[in-house]
């Protein structure tokens, strides 16, 4: 009984076969290797002691108003404290 009966596949299959099988192997060993290192998606520590004791979050849905912005308002000392009127 020959050896090839029982297996039947030529020499060019068997070394694509077993190519894939030690690429599969090697590309394992390289996950393993990037999953021990730190990701670069984590958050660091800061390059500076934070100063910061509180925060003030606006969401706007859109953006804000041009009115609200960091425009000159000359008006705004002039109506401080005065009610406001009917018709805006």
């Amino acid at each position: 009984m020959s050896l090839f009966a029982n297996f039947p596949l030529s020499r060019r299959d068997f070394l694509a076969r077993v190519g894939m099988g030690m690429g599969a192997l090697s590309l394992g060993a390289l996950a393993q290797a990037d999953s021990a290192a730190p990701s670069p998606m984590l958050a660091r520590a800061p390059h500076f002691a934070p100063r910061a004791k509180r925060i003030v979050h606006f969401f706007l849905n859109g953006g804000p108003s041009h009115v609200d912005t960091f425009d000159p308002k000359p008006m705004l000392a002039k109506h401080a404290g005065q009610p406001l009127p009917g018709e805006y």
